[in-house]
């Protein structure tokens, strides 16, 4: 399994240890068994044992974890195994590389690392990250020293030649796009991508609408009030793409350009409008981000 590759040995013996020595975490180990047990340690394991958390990378602090997703140190930890263990098995699903060839991957938007410090240790992988906020970058270049991070800028250029990644994933930022910076990132995602190579891409659709018209806390989050959440799932068929810009307390935050917000795209606006920059659609999986974005899978159309 994915996560076996994600677990460094070090870390493995020290759950073993753990559950030879505390009787709670043998039976978190009988009741959850093995996989689990790891996904334990990999988050709210961190917690309970100092060693654990000295064999895995530093965690942000709760300010740079504010940014990119939940503050919750479990949480954060826990969502960002989940992502990355999603973002390798869709690669493995529709990437096909040479025997023994290891996959060049971009996290675009990488934030703090949250799913790149579990790919850091998969030896198959070489691992690349980039961010527009300068202080999300500097923490991953100076804690994450496996993965290579750089900045980028609001707009492209990526300081990235033609064709040099295999798989790129991007969580949640083309969630919160303009129609035309989307635009441009497809086209240069499309630019660094090899042929034959995958992008997977995540984005507000139904059922994060769906979920903010029900959740008074999603609604909060998005500073929606109820009419304009039922407003928005009643017409989003007709508008197929939505944005609302960001606020100036969190656009300060984000440091992500002006016209960054919280964006809604209906998949047949994706389906008729991302294939146009140099990609096929392959797959499109409502709610696979955890039942909460939908993922869409592209296959970069080889170059004439």
């Amino acid at each position: 399994m994915i996560i076996n590759e994600m677990t460094s040995e070090g870390l493995r013996q020290r759950i073993s240890e753990l559950v030879a020595s505390r009787p709670e975490i043998e039976a978190l180990y009988y009741i959850i068994e093995r996989d689990k047990l790891q996904e334990w340690a990999h988050s709210l394991g961190m917690g309970v044992d100092s060693q654990l958390r000295d064999l895995a990378p530093a965690v942000p602090s709760i300010e740079l974890r504010r940014i990119v997703a939940a503050p919750s140190e479990p949480v954060f930890l826990w969502t960002g195994l989940k992502d990355a263990e999603m973002c390798v098995g869709y690669m493995d699903r529709h990437l096909h590389l040479a025997a023994g060839q290891r996959a060049t991957v971009l996290d675009f938007g990488c934030g703090c690392g949250r799913s790149t410090r579990f790919l850091q240790g998969m030896t198959r992988l070489d691992v690349h990250g980039s961010d527009v906020n300068e202080d999300l970058v500097r923490w991953c270049q100076q804690n994450l020293g496996a993965v290579q991070t750089v900045r980028n800028e609001v707009d492209p250029p990526l300081p990235f030649e033609d064709g040099k990644f295999d798989f790129i994933y991007s969580l949640s930022i083309f969630s919160h796009l303009s129609e035309q910076s989307m635009q441009r990132w497809l086209g240069e995602l499309a630019r660094v991508t090899a042929d034959s190579g995958i992008v997977l891409l995540t984005t507000h659709g139904l059922p994060a609408i769906r979920t903010i018209t029900q959740s008074q806390q999603h609604r909060d989050m998005f500073r929606m009030d109820s009419d304009a959440a039922d407003n928005l799932l009643a017409n989003f068929e007709d508008l197929q793409f939505v944005q609302y810009p960001y606020d100036v307390d969190i656009m300060d935050v984000a440091k992500a350009g002006s016209d960054y917000g919280n964006a809604f795209l209906h998949q047949d606006y994706i389906r008729s409008r991302w294939p146009q920059e140099g990609f096929e659609i392959i797959e499109f999986v409502e709610g696979g981000l955890r039942g909460w974005q939908d993922v869409t899978i592209l296959r970069r159309l080889p170059r004439a």
